[in-house]
C-alpha cells in the first residue's frame, strides 16, 4: 500500500495530516517519603505549639493570694539550684472545717534576731514568714490558729507559753533555724525537739512533721530528740512550760546555702508537710474523726510532767529586780533580755556577764538565749 508523505498530503487537502500523540510517560510516587515528611511536618507544630504554651505560661505567672508570704532572697549559688526542685511534692488532701486549735509560735523578735548568717540573713524573719505560711494553710482548713506574734516583736517565752495555755492550744509549734559558727562547715538539716520524757502525743506530732517535711525535701532529717542540745535532762521551756503537746522545729541552719535555697523555694509546701501532719496526727490520736469533726471535749493535754518550779533569787546589794528593766530601751547602749529558752523566767538581773551579750554591727546589743548559740 502506497504511503503519502507530508508534502503530498498537504498538496492533496491543504492541511499537515493529524497523527496520534504518543503515550505520557508515568510520574513514578513515592509514597513512603511523602508519610515520612508528613509525620515530621506534625512533629515540628507541636512541639512550637508547646513552646509557645510554656513561654506564654511562665510569663504570666501566679497571681499571689491574699496575705501569702512571698519570698525574694533566693541565694545565687549556681551548683546548688537542684536542691530548689525536690521531685517529690505532697498531693495536698482538700482539708476543711477541721476543728482543732494550734498555736504556732515565730521564734525570736524585736530586738532579739536569733540566729544570723554572715549575709545578715536572721532567723527571727525567717521564723515569721514560714509561721505566717503555716497560718494561712491551716486557717484554709478550718483550724484556728492563735499566733504568738504576726510582726516583727518581742514576746517573753514565758508568755508565748501562756498564750497557748490559755486560750486552749491543742497542740504547740516554735519554729526556729539553727546555725553554726564554725567557719566553712557544711552543717545542715531539720530535727524537732520535744519534752525530755518524750511523751506519745508529743512524739507522734514531731514524727509526722518530720516525715512529711522529708517527702518534700530536705538536705537531712535529723530526727526528732528529747530534752535540750547540751543536755537530755532539760527542756527547752516552750516544751516545759506548755500544758498541751508541743515541739520546737529547727527548719536548716540559717549559715547553710542549701537549707536556705530549700526553705525559699519551699515554703508553702514546708507549711502544707506541717499543717498537714498536725491534722493527720489528731486523726490517728482519735481528737478528730477523718471529717475534721471534734471527738473529744476540752483542750488537748500532754502527759509531759508538771514544770519545776523555779525559787525566785533573794534581793540583795547586787541583785534588784526591776519590772521596768523586761523592756528593751532604745536609748540604752545594750538591751537586758528577761528570759529565755533554758534560763530561769522572772530573774531579771541587770547585771549580766558580759560574755551574756552579743552585738549588732551597729553598736547595739542583746542578751543571748540558749537557742541562738547552737
Amino acid at each position: 500500500m502506497y504511503k503519502m508523505t507530508d508534502e503530498e498530503f498537504y498538496e492533496v487537502y491543504g492541511r499537515m495530516p493529524r497523527r496520534a500523540q504518543s503515550k505520557k510517560k508515568k510520574v513514578k510516587i513515592y509514597w513512603g517519603r511523602i508519610i515520612i515528611a508528613l509525620i515530621i511536618l506534625v512533629l515540628i507544630i507541636v512541639g512550637i505549639v508547646k513552646l509557645i504554651m510554656l513561654i506564654a505560661g511562665k510569663g504570666k505567672g501566679k497571681k499571689p493570694e491574699k496575705n501569702s508570704v512571698t519570698v525574694t532572697s533566693v541565694p545565687e549559688n549556681s551548683e546548688d539550684d537542684y536542691y530548689a526542685e525536690p521531685s517529690n511534692k505532697e498531693a495536698d488532701t482538700e482539708y476543711a472545717g477541721i476543728e482543732l486549735t494550734v498555736c504556732i509560735d515565730p521564734a525570736h523578735g524585736g530586738f532579739d534576731k536569733g540566729n544570723v548568717a554572715a549575709d545578715g540573713r536572721s532567723e527571727k524573719d525567717d521564723t515569721l514568714k514560714i509561721s505566717l505560711a503555716l497560718k494561712d494553710y491551716l486557717e484554709s482548713c478550718g483550724v484556728k490558729v492563735i499566733m504568738t506574734r504576726t510582726d516583727d516583736s518581742y514576746v517573753k517565752v514565758t508568755d508565748r507559753c501562756n498564750i497557748a495555755n490559755d486560750q486552749g492550744a491543742d497542740i504547740y509549734i516554735s519554729i526556729h533555724r539553727s546555725s553554726t559558727d564554725v567557719a566553712g562547715s557544711d552543717i545542715h538539716g531539720f530535727e524537732a525537739w520535744i519534752n525530755s520524757a518524750a511523751p506519745d502525743t508529743d512524739n507522734a506530732f514531731a514524727q509526722k512533721i518530720m516525715a512529711k517535711l522529708e517527702e518534700i525535701g530536705i538536705s537531712e532529717n535529723k530526727g526528732v530528740r528529747g530534752g535540750y542540745p547540751y543536755d537530755s535532762k532539760v527542756n527547752y521551756e516552750v516544751n516545759e512550760l506548755t500544758k498541751m503537746p508541743s515541739i520546737l522545729l529547727e527548719m536548716g541552719y540559717v549559715t547553710n546555702s542549701i537549707d536556705n535555697q530549700l526553705l525559699d523555694a519551699n515554703m508553702e509546701a514546708y507549711a502544707r508537710a506541717i499543717g498537714n501532719g498536725m491534722i493527720e496526727t489528731a486523726k490517728e490520736l482519735g481528737v478528730i474523726d477523718s471529717n475534721g469533726a471534734r471527738l473529744t471535749a476540752g483542750q488537748l493535754t500532754s502527759n509531759k510532767p508538771a514544770p519545776v518550779e523555779k525559787k525566785e533569787p533573794a534581793v540583795t546589794d547586787e541583785s534588784h529586780p526591776d519590772d521596768s528593766s523586761s523592756q528593751p530601751d532604745e536609748d540604752s547602749s545594750s538591751y537586758e533580755y528577761d528570759g529565755g529558752y533554758g534560763e530561769d523566767d522572772g530573774q531579771e538581773d541587770t547585771q549580766q556577764a558580759e560574755d551574756d551579750y552579743v552585738y549588732t554591727d551597729d553598736g547595739m546589743g542583746y542578751y543571748i538565749e540558749p537557742m541562738m548559740t547552737e
